[in-house]
């Protein structure tokens, strides 16, 4: 008798798991169908791929463990820059530590007037002829990322355009390799853009598909920020063995910072 109760039991056990397993089965493909019925594009695309990049030899540097992370610079100092490189410089800094590509330290500009005379430099400028013996004396690092905002747009349609540039520091070279650049500009306005963003916030449970499709992402700065970084510093992510390296252009032609935005300071592998 007892056996029996038990066994009755179990079953309503199951019973009720099976339930809930099939209750958040269709609540789940509610909230995909809500997204694929008002904003299609998330779940069938177009999607923005970054093409104006490069990365030497189609992998990081093996010796890479610790980069340190200059300040973000941009093409205007208004208040709406000024704004933009306080969010973007977290925004960077948070994706490079979640890729796991290497240690990254945030030199801040107080520091960087301390060691070199100025709170921020571009990797255009002219810089001291001790510019790196500074920086890695202080952090002991083996690279250094030069960070750019080119274009920073917070209404709609956002844009936000980055210029970057990671210099590989090692005793064979005197001022550092420059191992990975890009010059992107993402642009809300275009279909392809916003999908990626969209998709990108669901993925990271950041976004409420119902919502952002009339507004959220493309009204918020902080979000599509986040995004923008995210896609950026995905194309300097460190390769398995013999992959290949999707998205990156043969021809250097086509990377506009490749030997024009970039100063000839350092050399490239």
């Amino acid at each position: 008798m007892i056996f029996r109760v038990m066994s009755i039991k179990l079953k309503l056990t199951k019973r009720g798991i099976s339930a809930c397993r099939a209750l958040g089965l269709i609540v789940s493909l509610a909230g995909c169908s809500t997204a694929s019925i008002k904003n299609p594009g998330v779940v069938v695309g177009p999607f923005h791929k970054p093409a104006n990049y490069h990365l030497a030899n189609r992998v990081m540097p093996d010796d890479m463990r610790r980069v340190a992370l200059l300040p973000l610079t941009s093409a205007l100092n208004t208040v709406e820059h000024q704004s933009g490189r306080a969010i973007l410089q977290q925004s960077l800094q948070a994706e490079i530590v979640k890729s796991g590509l290497f240690e990254v330290v945030f030199v801040p500009s107080s520091k960087m007037e301390q060691l070199t005379g100025r709170p921020a430099w571009r990797m255009i400028d002219e810089l001291p002829v001790d510019f790196i013996d500074q920086i890695t004396r202080e952090y002991d690092c083996q690279g250094v990322l030069f960070s750019h905002l080119s274009v920073y747009q917070p209404y709609p349609p956002l844009n936000v355009g980055w210029r970057m540039g990671l210099v590989h520091l090692s005793q064979a070279s005197n001022n550092g390799s420059v191992v990975w650049e890009i010059d992107e500009v993402f642009n809300a306005g275009q279909k392809s853009v916003i999908n990626s963003a969209r998709r990108n916030a669901i993925k990271n449970g950041l976004s409420d598909p119902e919502l952002d499709h009339d507004f959220g992402l493309q009204n918020s700065p902080r979000r599509f920020g986040r995004y923008t970084a995210e896609a950026v510093v995905s194309t300097m992510s460190r390769l398995s063995s013999g992959s290949s390296f999707a998205g990156v252009s043969e021809d250097n032609s086509k990377l506009s910072a490749q030997g024009g935005y970039f100063k000839k300071l350092f050399s490239r592998q």
